[in-house]
């Protein structure tokens, strides 16, 4: 098999790439209603005359939406989806999508994020005057027996659509066909941990780190062959 540098420079930046993934997720790993992101890529053979060259294949990246374990936190504010949606937040620059569902009361009595954003019922922003709250598991807000409002759990058609955010956030650019959720319960006292495998992210991080160092002595030994054989042609001329 014939390997040819540059594309060998392209497959080590491509693992560095994924390390950074990687990485990201293993930081990840303890951020509430966090969803895991990997980056794939493949290596095949293309036929040339000389034996066979290395040639890239396609990157794909694939985010991670499985279910993280419900964490019992005793806090009446603290909401967990089980299921399918996302709490909808809105923000100065639009509406976003979270599982993290940290929430408080800011001094209007409206419900917030830790960050401020307002977290969004079906009838705009949700404010709770009262004492005793009390959280149905379709997402009804009670304050003291009398309903307060209902969560507006969003859903989307095409996730993989969405686009990354900070904290965890997710941004539907009006691709991802967004749609009232339907199939979820809502668990107030609990949050939605990170779906992160810290296990298999360190070994992935190993893996990777191992095949960089095994294209690194490869350019170098590439590298080294390449001298030689300028110092071959220059003797012979």
């Amino acid at each position: 098999m014939r390997y040819d540098v540059t594309d060998m420079g392209r497959a080590g930046a491509r693992k560095l790439t994924q390390l950074d993934f990687v990485a990201n997720n293993i930081a990840n790993a303890s951020t509430t209603g966090f969803k895991a992101e990997h980056l794939y890529y493949a290596m095949k053979g293309k036929k040339v005359q000389e034996g066979a060259m290395m040639e890239l294949g396609p990157t794909v990246t694939k985010m991670d939406y499985s279910q993280g374990t419900l964490m019992l936190t005793g806090n009446t504010l603290d909401m967990a989806i089980e299921g399918d949606g996302y709490f909808t937040i809105q923000t100065r620059k639009g509406n976003v999508y979270t599982r993290n569902g940290n929430f408080l009361l800011n001094k209007n009595s409206e419900l917030v994020t830790t960050s401020g954003d307002y977290v969004l019922g079906d009838s705009g922003k949700i404010v709770l005057t009262g004492s005793n709250i009390n959280i149905n598991h379709d997402g009804s807000i009670y304050v003291d027996e009398n309903l307060a409002a209902k969560l507006k759990i969003s859903s989307f058609k095409d996730p993989y659509a969405l686009s990354r955010s900070t904290d965890g956030r997710f941004v539907d650019a009006g691709n991802a066909g967004l749609t009232n959720a339907k199939d979820y319960k809502i668990s107030g006292g609990y949050l939605e941990m990170s779906n992160v495998n810290a296990v298999r992210e360190m070994t992935d991080m190993m893996e990777i780190q191992r095949t960089f160092e095994s294209y690194q002595k490869v350019i170098l030994t590439l590298q080294d062959m390449d001298k030689i054989s300028t110092n071959r042609i220059g003797k012979l001329i």
